[in-house]
């Protein structure tokens, strides 16, 4: 087998593979780390410990020690719904929503009178915008369990992105009658009302936002945004006022040292100014808007282009031209240094071409960028590999297959380290995986039978 082949890269004639609403709900519910497992534990401890540990794990975002720490919490403890929600939650940070959906099904059908399982479908189906099946989900979730605030909240989020307002506030009806300073409940009329021009509503419940969450950016934008368009039905003093109050409300976004306003921060906060009489701010700020809002099209249009380019390598380098292929890619690292995909093809180039040492650097550039990327793991072992550094290729290979479950390729190499070592029930149990996630594979089949065919020598 060619030692390339997994990697997907052209080295002679061989052919190589071309390779998130969730934020506005976020200020409004926090996730929360616990510690760290300890040894010598009761089956039952032991598990509850793995599960906090993985939650650490989550909220630091060490995604693939979370999934690690959940697996072994499902091993002693095979349907314990908490790791299995921890679990996919894990998978989720990963974005490997596949594998989300996956154990989130499976949760469903071992805990069929649970909300929880339900309550994170409907999430994650708000994430991927698919509102039909988070109303869905969701409906089943209050009809387990009705006095669940979180999944009405986000039922109200669900039908208001549909277009749905009507059953939207229902939902924010209930919440706000069992817990009256509900954040997100506010949040949402508020914006409901907004897009139904009802501003007098919309502002009550936008200053009710700020007044219980004051640190939240989203609500005092919405506030402003608000106030801003309020004055057109005002006059005189009455109208300045509220461009006063939402100079107030943008300001301290303005001057947060944490990180640059936005492009709509900007504008409205222009727009403030102007009616409440500050020109010489107004056209200070507009002046600000204005190139911030061309860093974000030149963002995009960079991000659009390099991966074209990427494209462009990607058929160049099947084509054996490796000179053309890396011209391209060092221009796509020029328009925009932040695409991690870049290094990682770049990665492989170097590879193909026998650099180890620059084939390194890159993959470790697209590391940087997206730690948890399966394909950029699987390049940092085949390049491990090459170094004779097996047991770090071999931490590569199970993070791969830790974000992955499904990549063979992993295994495959798993496999051929384990089998070097002497390890044959690993060796065997790697072959295994990676023949029955890819049947079709003459490659895999063969060092499996082969490995089988090889009698164990007794000491």
């Amino acid at each position: 087998m060619s030692e390339l082949k997994l990697l997907h890269v052209f080295c002679g004639n061989s052919l190589y593979r071309s390779a998130f609403l969730a934020a506005a709900l976020a200020p409004f519910f926090l996730s929360t780390g616990s510690q760290l497992f300890a040894q010598g534990q009761r089956p039952a401890t032991q598990v509850e410990s793995l599960i906090e540990q993985g939650r650490a794990e989550t909220a630091a975002r060490k995604f693939p020690d979370a999934i690690a720490s959940y697996q072994e919490a499902l091993r002693l403890a095979p349907h314990n719904v908490k790791a299995e929600i921890g679990l996919a939650q894990a998978y989720r940070g990963v974005h490997n929503f596949d594998e989300t959906k996956r154990i989130l099904e499976q949760a469903r059908r071992e805990h069929p009178k649970n909300a929880a399982p339900l309550v994170v479908f409907g999430d994650l189906d708000i994430e991927l915008q698919t509102y039909d099946a988070a109303i869905t989900h969701l409906n089943a979730a209050l009809a387990l369990d009705p006095a669940d605030v979180d999944a009405r909240n986000r039922l109200a989020v669900a039908y208001k992105a549909k277009g749905d307002a009507t059953n939207a506030l229902a939902q924010i009806t209930r919440i706000l009658a069992r817990d009256p300073k509900n954040a997100l409940a506010h949040y949402t009329r508020a914006e409901i009302y907004s897009d139904h021009n009802q501003d007098s509503l919309a502002l009550i419940e936008a200053q009710k936002v700020v007044e219980l969450q004051p640190e939240n950016p989203r609500g005092r934008v919405l506030l402003a945004k608000i106030l801003v368009r309020a004055p057109t039905a005002a006059a005189g003093d009455q109208a300045k006022q509220r461009c006063v109050q939402a100079v107030d409300a943008l300001e301290p976004l303005s001057q947060s040292g944490s990180q640059r306003p936005d492009s709509e921060t900007l504008f409205l906060l222009s727009r403030a100014y102007r009616c409440a009489g500050e020109d010489d701010k107004a056209q200070e700020t507009l002046a600000a808007f204005e190139k911030s809002s061309q860093n974000d099209r030149s963002t995009n249009e960079n991000k659009t282009q390099a991966k074209h380019l990427v494209q462009q390598a990607d058929e160049l380098a099947m084509k054996n031209d490796f000179a053309g292929s890396l011209a391209m890619l060092n221009q796509a690292i020029a328009i925009d240094p932040t695409y991690a995909a870049t290094y990682s093809q770049l990665a492989k180039l170097y590879y193909s071409a026998g650099d180890i040492e620059k084939a390194s650097d890159a993959i470790a550039q697209a590391l940087a960028r997206e730690p948890y990327h399966p394909e950029y793991l699987y390049v940092q072992g085949k390049i491990l590999e090459r170094q004779s550094k097996f047991d770090d290729a071999l931490a590569a290979f199970q993070k791969t297959t830790l974000v992955n479950p499904k990549e063979s390729d992993a295994y495959f190499e798993m496999g051929a380290i384990y089998q070097q070592r002497g390890d044959r029930p690993k060796a065997l149990a790697a072959y295994k995986k990676a023949v029955e996630l890819s049947p079709d594979d003459p490659d895999y089949k063969r060092a499996l039978v082969t490995l089988n065919s090889i009698q164990p020598q007794t000491p």
